[in-house]
């Protein structure tokens, strides 16, 4: 028997080993040479034979790492890996296995079941809300128990993996997150900048190769006389074929315009709509480009691996086809008023472009009544008004004017509506943290003299704030219950002109009763025939006056209000308001 000295310094020994295994895992920069970290040491200082560690995404129920021993089909399918998870969490978080080929968890997850004859230890773990990580280690045939130190070890060395793993993870989609955002706000400045819907989708489709990667991909347009859609943009197919062209409901792409849903096939062999122009072809994806809720075509993109696409392609492909059906929309419009030379015609397209990027309806958020009101004028402005909700506890809300009118109003509008959206579509941001992105974004697009005026606040229920930023925009009033109003002035400058400008936020409380009205200037610089502006006193006296009434009766007593004070003049500025009242 070893002295306890001896004992003691072999045990020393280890543990340094250990910690410098520790170390070099927390140190691998990229998947390979952490999964070989992983494998090598536990195998090295665990005394198991076989080791076998992967990490499940449980947003996705998606495999997002594994050793190069696990050897999983790419990718394991969602319900498996449910089905794995529903497993594990009953389980302790440490658990001996005397027969590993005889563990009773869901089939075709651990592959080469019936070669594995020692002892196995399974760990496994929630690293946080998002990541679980499992590792399996085996003994050799001829060992069969674990001893408490080998045991420490392994579940030691478990743990670490799982949080170096979880970080590289994590720097991996933040990194693709970065890279995403970056496609899409060079999209977005493609579209502020060109009218040449060639130019724009090219871009696109080109763009979209660094998020979702493909192999073939098209943008496929509506030909309504042939009730098909037709080829405009490709990448990937061969030059010799014919351009494509699917009727509706035929191939993937058909079936997509036909239902104005979009379709993930991951085995085209198993899809019998599938039509063949890529050769390589395993799996594809069609998502419609829709236009005020219709459909004006499809982006379609193919793999030459099975199951390349899930949700998350899914998401993104919608992104970039909403850019595309932005870009087709306004050039679509603006030949169309080029082709008439005529001033009214040109006027009538701006406002199809401002009205299809405005809100269709007033969302539902509990403990908030909405109603909205938006009138262009005969000169279309570049009035801009949106909801977001985030969830039943959280509302976004933005009103904005962009100066000018006519198309180049409308454009800039348009390039207004898309850097807003890449950013505030995220609860996490602030007011002044997106409005500052679109101060960027406008500056960098638009000419000196384009700029807008912009309004976000976000309402969350549960804390019953509303936090703010006001971009050189017409202060929205707030009405206490007891009649007490107050202007939302925090803020800063308008956007568009001043590469460096700074935005701050304010914040609210909203108490029961409570009623807050946004509004562009040409709700309160309309004047009478006496040239006196409607002006924010008459606008703060209007609202006292009816603010203990239902949200719809408050909006229509000041357009009454309104209308009555500025008579039947030319209305040549657009209106919009939006009526917030805090019921509960």
């Amino acid at each position: 028997m070893l002295e306890p000295s001896v004992a003691e310094t072999r045990s020393d020994i280890l543990w340094h080993r250990v910690v410098e295994g520790l170390t070099r895992m927390t140190a691998a920069t990229g998947e390979a040479d952490l999964s070989a970290a992983i494998e090598e040491i536990t195998l090295e200082l665990s005394g198991a034979e076989t080791c076998r560690f992967f990490m499940v995404d449980c947003v996705s129920n998606r495999i997002v790492f594994e050793t190069s021993s696990c050897g999983f089909l790419h990718p394991v399918a969602s319900a498996e890996v449910e089905a794995l998870l529903a497993w594990l969490r009953p389980q302790p978080s440490t658990r001996l296995i005397d027969d590993p080929d005889e563990m009773d968890w869901p089939a075709r997850i651990l592959p080469d079941r019936g070669v594995l004859a020692g002892q196995a230890v399974l760990f496994h773990h929630q690293i946080d809300d998002r990541f679980y990580c499992v590792m399996l280690a085996i003994m050799a045939a001829d060992q069969t128990v674990f001893d408490p130190e080998q045991l420490e070890v392994t579940i030691s060395l478990a743990r670490h993996a799982g949080y170096a793993v979880t970080r590289l993870v994590h720097f991996k989609l933040a990194r693709q997150e970065m890279l995403h955002r970056t496609a899409l706000y060079e999209v977005g400045k493609q579209i502020s900048s060109s009218l040449d819907i060639n130019e724009v989708l090219n871009a696109i489709i080109d763009a979209l190769q660094t998020v979702v990667p493909y192999d073939a991909a098209g943008i496929f347009l509506l030909d309504e006389d042939q009730n098909a859609v037709v080829e405009h943009t490709t990448r990937g197919y061969s030059p010799d074929m014919n351009a494509i062209n699917l009727e509706m409901g035929e191939g993937i792409s058909g079936s997509a315009a036909a239902t104005g849903k979009a379709i993930i096939v991951p085995d085209v062999s198993m899809d019998e709509r599938y039509v063949q122009h890529h050769p390589g072809t395993k799996s594809e994806m069609a998502v419609p480009l829709l236009s005020g809720g219709q459909v004006i075509g499809v982006f379609n993109i193919e793999n030459n691996r099975v199951n390349a696409y899930d949700e998350e392609s899914q998401s993104l492909l919608e992104a970039f086809a909403s850019q595309a059906s932005i870009a087709i929309q306004n050039a679509r419009l603006f030949d169309e008023a080029r082709r008439s030379r005529i001033l009214d015609r040109e006027l009538e397209v701006a406002g199809e472009i401002q009205r299809t990027l405005l809100p269709r309806a007033v969302p539902e958020v509990p403990g908030l009544s909405l109603a909205a009101y938006s009138e262009p004028s005969r000169e279309v402005g570049g009035d801009f008004y949106d909801f977001i909700p985030f969830s039943d506890k959280q509302l976004g809300l933005a009103v904005g004017d962009v100066v000018g009118k006519g198309i180049p109003a409308a454009l800039t509008m348009a390039s207004l509506y898309t850097s807003f959206h890449e950013f505030a579509n995220y609860y996490v941001y602030l007011p002044s943290y997106v409005i500052g992105h679109v101060n960027e974004v406008l500056y960098e697009v638009t000419s000196a003299d384009r700029f807008a005026t912009l309004f976000y606040g976000i309402a969350n229920m549960q804390e019953n704030t509303f936090v703010y930023c006001n971009a050189g925009h017409p202060p929205p009033v707030l009405c206490r219950k007891s009649g007490e109003t107050v202007n939302l002035y925090t803020g800063g400058l308008i956007v568009g002109s001043f590469e460096d400008a700074g935005f701050e936020d304010g914040r609210v409380y909203l108490n029961e009763g409570d009623v807050v009205v946004l509004y562009t200037d040409g709700l309160i610089e309309k004047s009478n025939d006496q040239d006196e502006i409607f002006g924010i006193d008459r606008l703060e006296e209007a609202i006292r006056d009816c603010h203990d009434c239902p949200v719809e009766e408050i909006r229509d007593h000041l357009i009454e209000v309104w209308r009555a004070f500025v008579g039947n003049g030319r209305q040549d500025d657009d209106t919009t308001m939006i009526v917030v009242k805090r019921e509960h």
